[in-house]
């Protein structure tokens, strides 16, 4: 059971991590998470900054002032740190996306949880009901991407274990920082890196998966849920246990209320794309004053996609809307 203390707890610690190139992004996001704070809530932010520029670090910290007061936003510097250089990395996945992984050391006066966010995504309700989601003494809390099974790719290449719940997200990530420090988890994943670094794909996240694969507690997919896996309920039948690692009510209750939007993927949202989800984080971008109009990477093929696609997407919140109802009665009776 979680104490009283914890559940009277309104003040919350909440991680990013970037460079300057990711910055229109970062603050969406940060707007994102401040805005949608409840009155009594309070975050202190801790951006792990990859270099940075000062007017841009400036800009960040004024999202947090006037009537965000109450919130902090702070910066560390990881452009230096020394363990990063010892990890394997890709053009895709520098050696700066690591810094996650170093949270326990470097927020040494966080004691508590701490929620890490990756910078592609949309806080869409206060995150107070997140914080509170017991670990059962876990380290970690994510979404699962997928479960284990006979034959899956991530169990055989990761040597994850069946017992293991399955491959998670590490987009969105509940971290215990007194777990971590009394079992050595920051090591633990480092040395797990480099003894499998041939076989690490995601680098980061497929370190933290075979490390932590036994130290998981699973949460609701509506902290991490993305509009793919939305697209995908429209081909889901009811009778289908799972679908990506959620079961298919829990799936529905995301795509509906989704608390957390993981833009994953390719096609990211400041651009000029198709995504389902496309106009949630648009109406967020011009809100927060970090988008560039008009939207970059406007072509006549996506022009053309977004068009096709309206007819698709309407049909998907329709079928959702069906299979709300349809667990609503089930439910009831």
């Amino acid at each position: 059971m979680m104490s009283d203390a914890a559940q009277l707890r309104t003040s919350f610690a909440v991680v990013f991590s970037s460079d300057d190139r990711g910055v229109q992004p970062l603050g969406v996001a940060l707007f994102s998470l401040l805005d949608t704070a409840a009155t009594g809530t309070s975050y202190m932010v801790y951006i792990l900054s990859n270099g940075i520029s000062t007017a841009n670090q400036a800009r960040l910290v004024a999202l947090a002032q006037g009537e965000r007061a109450r919130h902090s936003v702070s910066f560390i510097d990881v452009s230096d740190l020394g363990a990063l250089k010892e990890l394997p990395s890709k053009e895709r996945w520098p050696a700066s996306t690591w810094a996650r992984i170093f949270v326990p050391d470097l927020l040494l006066a966080e004691t508590g949880i701490v929620l890490y966010c990756d910078i592609d995504l949309l806080i869409c309700r206060d995150l107070t009901e997140l914080f509170r989601t017991p670990l059962h003494g876990k380290a970690i809390g994510a979404v699962l991407e997928h479960r284990s099974h006979e034959g899956s790719h991530f169990n055989e290449r990761l040597e994850i274990p069946m017992s293991c719940p399955g491959y998670f997200n590490s987009g969105v990530m509940l971290m215990d920082m007194q777990v971590f420090r009394e079992q050595s988890l920051v090591k633990r994943i480092v040395d797990y890196a480099v003894a499998h670094r041939d076989k690490l794909t995601a680098p980061d996240q497929d370190a933290l998966n075979g490390a932590l694969c036994d130290n998981l507690q699973t949460i609701h997919h509506k902290w991490n849920w993305h509009d793919g896996l939305t697209r995908l309920l429209l081909k889901r039948s009811v009778r289908a246990k799972f679908s990506r690692g959620a079961s298919i009510e829990d799936s529905v209750e995301a795509a509906l209320h989704p608390g957390i939007l993981h833009y994953q993927g390719p096609n990211k949202p400041w651009r000029y794309s198709y995504r389902l989800e496309r106009q949630r984080y648009e109406d967020a971008m011009a809100r927060s004053g970090f988008g560039i109009y008009p939207l970059p990477g406007k072509t006549q093929r996506k022009l053309l996609k977004r068009i096709c696609y309206a007819p698709v997407y309407a049909l998907t919140w329709a079928r959702i809307r069906r299979l709300e109802r349809y667990f609503r009665q089930r439910r009831q009776g």
